[in-house]
């Protein structure tokens, strides 16, 4: 890959494989009859084994690591998560626990459970915990830290790093491009993004209280939020298809995105003239147009 960081300073560590968090939440297809039942298989280390054997796998496809033995092109696919591929990483990873298909199918009655199951773990338990790492980290950064703009880049670098260093970033894209037509990917990113929304929110509200900022008329976290993702996931698509544009500046430590990010908060934050999106556009290019300032002969 193209863009690489030449340093390994990181504002989050990398998380191992869960052994203390709750999966109740997040495990929800066990095959078990009552809901105390449900939350007890999910946590227990076998089923634990078969979730982290199945992030290896994936981890393996989407980070090249994965050879097709046949010689055969290959492309991304959930194939990856059969049953059969899913126990021998779960023995190799495991060798002193007794794992068997049966204890696979006890758990997941059929296929799609663990698929559901796992997509939810991969995408929001794994993979986003890190954006919520960050944004806890960032939180410092951002309003007790002198430099803001230095810090506004820095969090952006770091945030396009995910995007770049987790192959969970590629299997989030699979999933996305499946979601019309698979209701079970659907639903693990919507709650992802839930999740996100939360985390994000809460760290930009910390800045604007800290700073004694408030919206433009008609602006909301939310919306800022939702942008800057998108400009995020965008920049990731560009970078991991090898454009060579010069997203990042890995000396000075800069990004494209939190060029954006900066754009972005000048744009939503009132300055105190109290204008909308639409007023002030029209201030700067519908009004230049018209010796009186606008139609109505009012300079706004």
């Amino acid at each position: 890959m193209s863009e690489k960081s030449p340093d390994s300073h990181r504002l989050f560590t990398p998380l191992t494989p869960y052994t203390d968090m709750d999966l109740s939440s997040v495990v929800t297809h066990i095959n078990r009859s009552t809901k105390r039942a449900r939350e007890r298989c999910a946590n227990d280390a076998v089923t634990r084994g078969f979730l982290n054997a199945a992030m290896a796998l994936m981890e393996e496809l989407f980070s090249g690591a994965a050879t097709d033995k046949s010689g055969e092109d290959s492309r991304p696919t959930m194939k990856f998560l059969a049953r059969n591929q899913v126990l021998a990483k779960a023995e190799e990873l495991s060798p002193n626990m007794r794992l068997t298909i049966g204890q696979f199918r006890d758990r997941w009655a059929n296929q799609q459970f663990f698929v559901a199951d796992f997509i939810a773990y991969a995408l929001m338990e794994r993979h986003w915990s890190l954006h919520t790492a960050l944004s806890e980290r960032a939180k410092v950064l951002l309003t007790e830290k002198s430099d803001f703009i230095g810090s506004v880049h820095e969090v952006a670098y770091q945030d396009l790093m995910v995007v770049l260093e987790l192959p969970a970033y590629r299997f989030q894209l699979v999933a996305a491009a499946s979601a019309e037509t698979d209701p079970i990917a659907s639903d693990a990113l919507c709650k992802m993004y839930d999740t996100l929304n939360a985390t994000w929110c809460t760290l930009y509200d910390a800045v604007f209280t800290r700073y004694g900022l408030k919206f433009r008329p008609g602006c909301s976290m939310k919306q800022l939020n939702i942008l800057l993702q998108s400009v995020a996931e965008g920049l990731g698509l560009r970078l991991l298809a090898g454009t060579d544009e010069n997203i990042f500046d890995h000396g000075k430590r800069t990004s494209l995105l939190g060029t954006a990010a900066l754009a972005l908060l000048v744009a939503f934050v009132d300055p105190g003239d109290g204008r909308s999106f639409d007023e002030l556009v029209y201030r700067h290019f519908d009004a230049s147009s018209s010796p009186k300032g606008g139609p109505l002969g009012v300079d706004r």
